[in-house]
């Protein structure tokens, strides 16, 4: 009657000395069990569910040191497009009175963004008001003018707001600033660098 071998589980003589499939010994001593069918494949979708389980992890991980990061990046950047455009305003401004752009016999400085960007002293993007995740407001009068740049969504766009006017000068605040009366920079608002 025939045996079955411990290591491949193949029909063997009882008097063998070694498996003839396997090759490998029939000793005295106690075999080990067989090993259970399928217990490879088993084995390798283990460690192939912990290497995707393990990467899903290291991709969230990274994901989330990287993500705050990114948005404060892009804060920063909308922030300088804001001072930049508010410094094209201010060239515009002076080029639009000096030149009379408006062609009406009187040397004034555009009341909004739209005449600015009539006479293509400005681009079209900031002459719609909205540039890069910042709106901006421009009004002027004869002899003096002002504009605003605030964040869409403050917090996510950009932190700060700013200001500048006839006196060529962007300035700074955390809060929200407004229009005054005289167009003059209002009291709360910091130089840009300080």
């Amino acid at each position: 009657m025939p045996t079955t071998c411990p290591y491949c589980a193949e029909a063997i003589p009882p008097a063998a000395a070694k498996c003839p499939h396997c090759g490998e010994p029939m000793g005295g001593g106690a075999a080990p069990p067989p090993p259970a069918r399928g217990s490879r494949a088993a084995l390798i979708a283990i460690v192939a569910g912990v290497c995707v389980f393990g990467m899903i992890c290291f991709i969230g991980m990274v994901a989330a040191i990287a993500l705050p990061n990114l948005i404060e990046a892009r804060k920063h950047g909308n922030e300088a497009v804001a001072i930049g455009s508010l410094k094209t305003v201010s060239t515009a401004q002076v080029v639009f009175r000096e030149g009379d752009k408006d062609r009406d016999g009187v040397r004034n400085y555009a009341a909004d963004l739209a005449a600015l960007g009539d006479t293509s002293l400005i681009d079209p993007v900031l002459g719609t008001g909205v540039k890069q995740g910042y709106a901006f407001e421009l009004v002027g009068t004869d002899d003096a003018w002002m504009a605003l740049a605030s964040p869409v969504a403050p917090g996510t766009t950009g932190d700060r707001y700013f200001v500048t006017n006839h006196e060529g000068i962007v300035y700074y605040a955390f809060t929200p600033l407004h229009f005054t009366a005289d167009l003059s920079i209002p009291p709360e608002a910091t130089p840009i660098g300080r």
